[in-house]
């Protein structure tokens, strides 16, 4: 297995598993609209992606926003979204990925990697926890739906 940073020569393996991943949030497929969100995104150099392959076989990617710490005056990467391919879980996938983005992401001086999971998702937070993510006990986090 390899990872990867995708781009728009990658749009075709990657966003099937992109709209999979809606799915499992309720979203609708909307496969043009995906894809073109995904190259928008690659475009603009809005997102970094990184996509896990064996051989020609996509079997999951990374989506990462890159941000900003006022604080620290430096970058932060939020992982927005994490999904392995059905038939690919249980093969270190997301792990690999995890690996592959904070090593990136040091090496372009980010101060840390951020990522928000449903609390009721014990794999991910097993996950998350065995790469040294740590639960953040100093802030809460709120939204606004618009």
């Amino acid at each position: 297995m390899r990872i990867i940073s995708a781009d728009l020569d990658h749009l075709d393996q990657l966003t099937p598993m992109f709209i999979h991943y809606r799915e499992l949030y309720g979203a609708m497929p909307q496969p043009e609209a995906s894809k073109e969100y995904l190259a928008e995104r690659l475009n603009k150099k809005e997102a970094i992606i990184f996509l896990a392959l064996e051989g020609d076989v996509a079997l999951g990617f990374c989506l990462i926003y890159p941000s900003f710490s006022s604080v620290s005056l430096r970058p932060m990467w939020i992982i927005n979204d994490l999904y392995v391919a059905e038939d690919a879980r249980r093969k270190h996938v997301a792990k690999q990925l995890i690996q592959a983005t904070a090593a990136h992401a040091r090496t372009n001086g980010a101060v840390r990697l951020r990522v928000s999971i449903n609390t009721s998702n014990e794999i991910a937070k097993r996950l998350y926890e065995s790469e040294k993510f740590l639960e953040d006990q100093q802030f809460s986090n709120y939204i606004l739906l618009l």
